[in-house]
């Protein structure tokens, strides 16, 4: 995270290779653990158009992301890793009744990932690695059930179990120069929960529908992908002080067209979110400066992009752009077997950030505000031993 991961695994300084490209195992003898967390918060500053008393704010409470690791070096060219990781989450939220609920009113999304893998070092230059993942995700998504109709919500509660697979590989032309490519396959959740409907009313005094029968507690299914991704690292170390360090990842995203929230009733229909994703690309590039045998230093910057392909699908909830990445940490190195990790990371939203709606009236897509800011705020802390 201090450097905008960039160098990510290849760079050697901690074992979360494990989950970002298990061939990265055989830089690290004998037996290690690592484990720590990141705090998230958000700003995300929304000013309406018309009218300013619908401004909002869809921070949400802040989430904290843990994560552990271990290693250990089976013989001369066989490592095992295991790796616990939150690889996808968000937690928004806006006001229940707020003018746009339709657009969303609130999400949170976990995902847990167990990953077990198992690295071969071919020789002085070539390692390859590999494994599979049992995933848990859990998510909680309310919107607005009928647009114009503030009091009428619509909330999914489900959770799925799914695999995955993950394989990577590791060159070292020279002794201080290292490239990596890894690839972590797409998850499928079929997930399973509840749908609740409420608020919505009896409109049919006024020659409309009697939408009140939709009210209720249902069964709810949806299916979710978490995207395939492809990374390709790079770590130079270029003498005993300075290390440099590049990632360049791409991410599936374009799997991600709709959402389609199902149940088990006549009554109500189906819900779909729109959002005919596209892939995204990070680009990040960082160093780490050891001042003492006690303290390094690190920075990054990064640039990533958005997946949202048409601005009039961005939701409420997921209000994403084009964001940079500032990033700097240290580690503290207290013996040779004990360090600790802090880091901080600030990505900062840019470009285009409006959010559509449809009017109640004419069922057209219209313009309804922009979001001012569009920020996160990361901390990290972690601790790692060797035994």
């Amino acid at each position: 995270l201090g450097r905008a991961y960039a160098g990510v695994g290849v760079d050697g300084t901690d074992i979360s290779g494990v989950y970002y490209n298990p061939a990265t195992m055989t830089l690290h003898k004998g037996t290690k653990v690592q484990a720590g967390g990141v705090g998230v918060g958000l700003n995300l500053e929304f000013s309406d158009d018309h009218d300013e008393s619908h401004d909002q704010n869809g921070r949400g409470a802040e989430q904290f992301v843990p994560h552990g690791f271990f290693t250990h070096q089976i013989n001369e060219s066989t490592w095992f890793g295991l790796g616990i990781t939150v690889p996808f989450g968000m937690g928004t939220e806006y006001g229940d009744h707020w003018a746009h609920n339709d657009t969303g009113v609130s999400a949170n999304i976990m995902t847990v990932d167990i990953n077990p893998n198992i690295a071969w070092k071919i020789n002085e230059k070539f390692s390859i690695g590999g494994g599979i993942s049992l995933q848990y995700a859990q998510a909680d998504l309310k919107k607005g059930a009928y647009p114009g109709i503030q009091a009428a919500t619509s909330e999914i509660d489900a959770d799925s179990i799914a695999w995955g697979w993950n394989v990577g590989v590791m060159w070292s032309p020279l002794e201080n120069l290292r490239f990596g490519l890894s690839y972590r396959s797409n998850v499928v959740h079929d997930a399973e929960g509840s749908l609740t409907v409420e608020g919505m009313p009896d409109l049919s005094g006024n020659s409309g529908p009697n939408l009140s029968v939709m009210n209720g507690k249902y069964k709810g299914y949806a299916t979710v992908e978490a995207p395939a991704w492809a990374m390709a690292t790079a770590a130079w170390d270029v003498n005993d002080l300075l290390s440099l360090y590049a990632t360049f990842r791409w991410a599936n995203w374009s799997s991600f067209k709709q959402l389609d929230i199902t149940n088990d009733s006549a009554k109500v229909p189906t819900s779909t979110i729109y959002n005919n994703w596209k892939d995204t690309y990070l680009f990040s590039v960082g160093g780490d400066l050891r001042l003492t045998d006690f303290w390094t230093l690190r920075g990054g910057i990064g640039y990533e992009t958005s997946p949202i392909k048409d601005p009039k699908t961005r939701t409420a909830i997921i209000p994403d752009a084009n964001r940079w990445w500032f990033a700097v940490g240290s580690s503290f190195k207290w013996s040779e077997q004990f360090s600790t990790d802090v880091s901080f990371a600030h990505l900062h939203g840019v470009g285009e950030r409006n959010l559509w709606a449809k009017n109640a009236q004419t069922g057209a897509d219209e313009k309804v505000g922009r979001f001012r800011r569009l920020d996160a705020y990361l901390i990290g802390v972690q601790m790692q031993y060797q035994f």
